[in-house]
């Protein structure tokens, strides 16, 4: 079976490696011959040249616009919006020539988008009559507050020749809400590269001190000040015992300002923040427990791997964190944006340490059962199968 990929331009996020990983292994455990399609000359392309694949860049440019991240941003992208929709058209257009100059597509049968945000691969489909599968990797709105550059754009992508996937429940209901046609939405997780990561790490829980994880871009969306507030309200003999490290990039004022927070609260020298590392597996035996708290996470890769870590992950109960994790279980939940909630949840947690390992172990075997990346990739090559034998081209 041969797939054309629509990769995403963003490098660092979720979806670039979910990529990387799914077509691997595909390729390798189903026999699907991937060929995909980048943006620019970048790291995946890279990726592409190291293990053999077949890889054009064509230039294309996302039909949704990121609209800035403080209010002069936001401005200055709202007053160039109709710029950025000329621009958009041009390189849309540029882009489907370039890959139509590189392709067969007459030998094509599917075309698989990575991302909500790029609309070359639903014109590609349509223009040549190969079923389609569209990922669905983000809200959009809630956690990359995003607009639509192309006109009717729910009704474009209700038009698919296939199937949108959607990599948790909660991200379905979002796009189910905005008009997205339901009954074209299939619910696959996102899967892990797991080998990557020691399932056999003996975290100790039975030392007074607990030390916790925090990994993600460090911004406000993900929760880093909620964790900083909630430890520094704790009572003085949990608290002395609670240390945390924040690992990820982020815009240096902000750090700045979580670094203050940590300093009013009186527990700086329980809080570090040590960059972003791209071999975070390496650090991890050093922690007992993790934080997520993001309160719109689409999938949470992070959960996952520090599940399968064995770490006590404690996460908020919005987005797709409750899919991922049963509350007493296999983790923990906290009411999404209560200080207070996650206060008493780490309470709960550093009170809880005889059971600790035994959450763990349950943590480590869903992780392994249900988000590896075998699991999605089989699902994915399932539902390629479906497609093709529903939409793909009939013999006379």
């Amino acid at each position: 079976m041969k797939v054309v990929y629509v990769a995403n331009k963003n490098e660092k996020g979720g979806a670039f490696y979910s990529l990387m990983e799914m077509v691997l292994t595909l390729r390798d455990e189903h026999g699907v011959e991937p060929v995909i399609l980048t943006q620019g000359e970048n790291k995946l392309t890279k990726f592409c040249k190291k293990n053999g694949i077949e890889t054009y860049a064509v230039g294309h440019d996302p039909f949704m616009l990121y609209k800035g991240s403080t209010l002069p941003r936001k401005t200055v992208k709202f007053i160039l919006r109709p710029y950025y929709g000329v621009r958009r058209r041009k390189r849309f257009e540029s882009a489907i020539k370039k890959a139509e100059e590189k392709i067969d597509f007459s030998k094509v049968d599917l075309i698989h988008t990575n991302v909500n945000r790029d609309d070359i691969g639903q014109e590609l489909s349509l223009k040549y009559n190969i079923p389609h599968i569209w990922h669905i990797r983000e809200f959009s709105d809630k956690d990359y507050d995003c607009a639509f550059l192309r006109k009717n754009a729910i009704e474009y992508m209700n038009g698919i020749n296939g199937y949108f996937v959607a990599i948790s429940d909660a991200v379905k209901n979002v796009w189910v809400n905005k008009g997205l046609d339901s009954g074209r939405i299939k619910r696959i997780y996102n899967g892990i590269d797991l080998k990557r990561f020691d399932r056999n790490i003996q975290h100790d829980f039975s030392g007074e001190d607990l030390h916790f994880i925090f990994t993600g871009t460090i911004c406000s969306t993900k929760g880093q000040a909620q964790a900083i507030k909630a430890i520094s309200m704790l009572p003085e003999e949990v608290g002395r015992h609670i240390y945390a490290d924040f690992y990820g990039s982020g815009v240096k004022g902000y750090v700045k300002t979580l670094e203050k927070l940590a300093d009013i609260g009186g527990i700086s020298e329980r809080i570090r923040f040590c960059g972003y590392s791209n071999e975070i597996e390496k650090v991890l035996p050093q922690y007992q427990c993790a934080f997520v708290c993001s309160d719109a996470e689409a999938f949470g890769r992070v959960t996952v791997e520090h599940m399968y870590s064995g770490l006590a992950v404690i996460a908020s109960d919005s987005g797709a964190n409750p899919e991922l994790i049963d509350d007493g279980t296999d983790g923990f939940l906290y009411k999404s944006g209560d200080i207070v909630s996650l206060r008493d949840t780490i309470i709960k947690v550093y009170n809880s340490r005889e059971r600790l390992n035994d959450i763990s172990q349950r943590a480590k075997k869903k992780a392994e059962e249900c988000f590896s990346r075998s699991v999605n990739a089989a699902n994915i090559y399932s539902l390629y199968e479906e497609v093709c034998d529903k939409y793909g081209k009939k013999e006379n």
